[in-house]
């Protein structure tokens, strides 16, 4: 029984060792692999319900998540409408105008800087379903394979300890839950290949390496700041600058530069600063733009309020499973999964025990303080603007104190020379399960119920106990078993596993609108119909002037506000909903705010004339709105929606 207990842990060792060896290879084969078979994680099935399209979903696991419009409503459509504008900077489809799509939302163009989106190049050469599967499982692989490098140097080459780490921050809740959208995962990326270069550049022996891991930088840097969402930004950024001074002061016996480092270095440098000069300068009409909005604008927030998010990664175990309850919605509640506070626990320990201040540690608890406290009480305005926190609502920028506890629990590991003592490890992990569920309950009492409450107990029992005794016999593989097995259940499972597009492209609509366009092509709008249907019509390749407006088509709108009365409305980020309106209606509000980035105008059939209006798609017939001086032409009816032709007399 001991013999083959052996062969088998002998087996799983050389096996560990053979995909440790080859996993870069082992990834770039599950990308090609994943790309070749058109798979993603979209939720481009939610369309269905809008459209009833007869297509067949190809979702082949798990649900799409409806609640993940920002993904499949707004992202991917406006992604897929890019190959129809010809990939250009500015495409003149959202909005139905000329519109900057590589600042915001950083759609993928044909041009050099595209080289800080990597994971977008997909789109470029492989169509929109390959595409879409290559900018999905791209982010996916090489976030897990950052992730472990990171922890390869924080654990101290500990395999184990790095497999775990790579496990917490890509499969974490809060990561699945906004996997393609705001940058979550480039952050992610870039400030972890950052950190993992910088490491690499300082121990390197040769200048050609040095100046491949200087490239890496430059790109890290130039890919992290045209994320261009500050909420998670700003935060992480203290994350890593502490992060990159710790590894700087931990490996400075090996920093040895000369002559030829400073030029290169000053030459990175220039050219990130060219680059980077060049980007804005291009979009520097729409980042004014932006800044001048209403919404987002300039905002800032002083934080405060969320004490009860270090305790909300537990229910996140259930978020793909129940909704119900929540204070919010699945996205908002979910964060990373760090097992706060076991590793602040480890750490402190380990550095009494050993007698030895570990700089890592320390120098993380100076930003873990600083923003935990931004979190749960919220700072005096004049610190919030100078520290630059201001930019970052609470619930966001807490991903930062997450991710911070995951890196001090790998490195609360990597200290530990003994474990806890069984009986001391039951009672600590018992007493912490009670403070933290509870803790948990009281911050969600709707959605923890006595059935729940008990699961939780019993779940961080075992994963605390675990991590405390992780040096014995056993504690590795039931901590791995037990973390795995929790990031299947709250990470993996959160986004479906789907094939293909063809639910849009095979789509009657679709099909229809482009037949139209080719036709006699012209500029669209739907009627009637908030979002996210005006969306949907993008992807048809035509513009759409109320898709959703990614900053204000100032100029259009003021067209039918004369009077400059309504600018607030609609000086901001929004879908947009167009009602028609009879010739003689009466319409004492022109413009109406539904939410911070939802408006609906109003408009009179000749109004579509100054608007440039040439297509209307709606659920209803508009024969009863011709005028003597405008004509809707009924084109056809399909799937419950009708197409129009607006002729001008």
């Amino acid at each position: 029984m001991e013999e083959s207990l052996n062969k088998v842990k002998r087996f799983l060792n050389n096996l560990g060792e053979k995909i440790y060896k080859y996993r870069y290879l082992i990834g770039i084969l599950i990308i090609l692999i994943c790309t070749f078979l058109e798979l993603s994680g979209s939720s481009i099935g939610c369309w269905d319900i809008f459209v009833n399209s007869g297509i067949k979903d190809k979702t082949i696991l798990g649900t799409p998540r409806s609640i993940r419009s920002d993904e499949w409503a707004v992202l991917t459509p406006m992604t897929f409408s890019q190959k129809f504008s010809g990939f250009k900077w500015f495409s003149n489809l959202l909005r139905g105008n000329k519109t900057d799509v590589f600042m915001v939302y950083g759609l993928p163009t044909l041009n050099l800087m595209q080289i800080f989106r990597p994971f977008q190049l997909g789109y470029l050469f492989l169509g929109n379903s390959r595409g879409l599967s290559f900018f999905w499982f791209s982010r996916l692989v090489f976030l897990f394979l950052i992730s472990f490098e990171l922890g390869m140097i924080l654990s101290k080459k500990n395999k184990l300890l790095s497999l775990l780490m790579a496990i917490l921050v890509t499969f974490s809740p809060m990561v699945q839950w906004w996997f393609a959208v705001n940058g979550m995962a480039e952050i992610l990326i870039f400030g972890e290949l950052a950190l993992v270069s910088l490491y690499y550049y300082i121990n390197a022996k040769s200048l050609s390496k040095r100046i491949i891991w200087l490239f890496l930088i430059v790109l890290s840097a130039g890919g992290y700041l045209l994320i261009l969402y500050p909420a998670w930004q700003v935060p992480m950024i203290y994350v890593i600058a502490f992060l990159g001074i710790a590894i700087i002061i931990e490996n400075r016996k090996n920093i040895k530069l000369n002559y030829k480092d400073i030029i290169s270095i000053v030459l990175a440098l220039v050219i990130f600063a060219s680059c980077m000069l060049y980007i804005f300068n291009n979009s520097a009409d729409t980042i004014k733009t932006i800044m001048n909005t209403d919404y987002p604008g300039s905002r800032t927030y002083l934080g405060g309020g969320e004490k009860g998010r270090f305790a909300k990664y537990l229910p996140n175990i259930f978020l793909t499973y129940k909704e119900y309850g929540l204070n919010t919605n699945t996205s908002e509640e979910a964060v990373m999964f760090s097992l706060f506070p076991i590793g602040l626990i480890l750490a402190i320990t380990a550095m009494i025990k050993n007698k030895k201040a570990d700089i890592i540690t320390l120098l993380l608890l100076i930003p873990y303080a600083f923003i935990g406290i931004y979190c749960a009480f919220g700072l005096p305005e004049i610190i919030a603007k100078i520290t630059l926190m201001g930019y970052s609502l609470p619930i966001r920028a807490f991903m930062a104190v997450g991710f911070i506890d995951i890196v001090i629990l790998i490195r609360g590991l990597t200290l530990t020379e003994k474990p806890f003592k069984i009986w001391s490890a039951i009672l600590v992990s018992l007493i912490v399960s009670i403070i933290m569920v509870c803790f948990a309950k009281k911050f969600n009492p709707n959605y923890v119920s006595a059935k729940i409450f008990i699961a939780l107990l019993i779940i961080s029992i075992y994963l605390f106990f675990f991590t405390l005794i992780y040096k014995t016999k056993f504690g590795k593989v039931f901590l791995l078993l037990g973390i795995t097995a929790i990031m299947f259940q709250s990470g993996v499972r959160v986004n479906p596993l789907r094939q293909g597009i063809s639910i849009i492209y095979d789509s009657p609509i679709i099909k229809e609108i482009q037949s139209i366009n080719n036709s006699r092509n012209g500029t669209w709008i739907v009627e009637g119909i908030g979002f996210p249907m005006p969306n949907y019509v993008l992807m048809a390749g035509v513009p759409v002037i109320n898709s959703t407006n990614v900053y204000p088509d100032l100029e259009k709108w003021e067209k039918i506000d004369t009077e400059n009365k309504y600018k607030y409305f609609y000086n901001r980020y929004a879908h947009i909903r167009i009602d028609l309106l009879h010739e003689n209606d009466e319409c004492s509000e022109k413009f109406t705010l539904v939410g911070e980035d939802q408006f609906t105008v109003y408009v009179y059939p000749e109004e579509l004339r100054t608007l440039s209006v040439d297509y209307i798609l709606t659920a209803r017939f508009l024969d009863e709105y011709n005028t003597e001086k405008i004509n809707f032409e009924f084109i056809d009816i399909v799937k419950g929606y009708t197409i129009y032709r607006v002729n001008y007399k």
